[in-house]
């Protein structure tokens, strides 16, 4: 992939589509991962090349107590390098009393006490937007999206610039930025993307242990999972291509994984039919 069409594709159609219904503002929650970090560096490229339209990026952080130190930071640097106006705000209280609030009637479990997390974020951040002539900025990636890694009505969100991106493509990515565009090693916008490139990518909700590999497939890699989700994809209507895909993904990462990865994929199909709005593909990559 030509990463640098990729990223100039991203901001030209952000602040196309931002100009064309006329909003200000970008708000984004930044978990300090990868995800956000680059999208966040997105919208800061949007508000620096179209003056003309006036508008601002807004960023806030939203730590939870299940939030490490490492994500924390690694927010906060990404923040101070990209952002016009940030802040933090602690929802570990408003967590607690809503958690409270729902086990009144049933028991919580790991998964449900992470979708309130996330869905307490997007309640303060699309207040934000609705008070500034806002758009919410989705981060999820092509990986997520077909594994059901995220939270319906939580952390998707409004336009999302990298959705057509495999994890593995959004770690590319991030890296053609600090070493082609950010590359001031003592510069806030490199330390903050060095940060997220380097850090663990987890859930932030303390859903499992062990990061988001350990949920997917533990002992493999983004490249590998992705592998197996796109080589699905693109043949699952072809039954023979399917066969001899099936066997060299087996042969490759074992049986046991790749049924995992699939389970997980066809178990979330039903979060795939309310997708936000992202940037084609089509429209850098030929």
């Amino acid at each position: 992939m030509d990463y640098k069409k990729a990223f100039e594709t991203m901001v030209g159609e952000t602040a196309r589509y931002l100009a064309d219904n006329h909003l200000k503002t970008m708000v984004l929650g930044l978990s300090g991962g990868l995800d956000s970090t680059v999208t966040a560096a997105i919208c800061h490229e949007v508000v620096k090349c179209n003056p003309q339209l006036g508008l601002r990026f807004i960023g806030v952080s939203m730590p939870c107590s299940t939030n490490s130190v490492e994500e924390n930071d690694s927010a906060s640097l990404a923040m101070q390098a990209f952002c016009d106006d940030y802040w933090v705000e602690n929802l570990q209280k408003e967590y607690l009393l809503m958690r409270a609030t729902c086990e009144q009637r049933f028991p919580s479990t790991p998964l449900s006490q992470g979708n309130i997390k996330a869905r307490l974020r997007m309640i303060y951040l699309y207040n934000i937007a609705s008070v500034t002539s806002g758009l919410v900025m989705d981060t999820d990636n092509l990986t997520e999206h077909n594994l059901g890694f995220w939270t319906i009505h939580g952390d998707v969100a409004d336009f999302n610039p990298i959705g057509g991106l495999w994890k593995h493509e959004v770690y590319e990515l991030c890296k053609y930025l600090f070493t082609e565009i950010y590359t001031d090693e003592q510069q806030a916008p490199y330390k903050a993307l060095r940060a997220a490139y380097g850090i663990t990518p987890t859930d932030g909700n303390g859903v499992q242990a062990g990061g988001d590999m350990a949920q997917i497939a533990p002992g493999h890699t983004y490249e590998e999972v992705d592998d197996i989700l796109n080589s699905f994809i693109t043949s699952k209507n072809d039954s023979a291509k399917w066969l001899h895909e099936q066997k060299r993904l087996n042969n490759a990462y074992g049986e046991e994984t790749v049924e995992r990865v699939l389970k997980r994929h066809r178990g979330s199909e039903f979060k795939r039919k309310r997708m936000p709005l992202l940037i084609e593909r089509s429209l850098y990559d030929e």
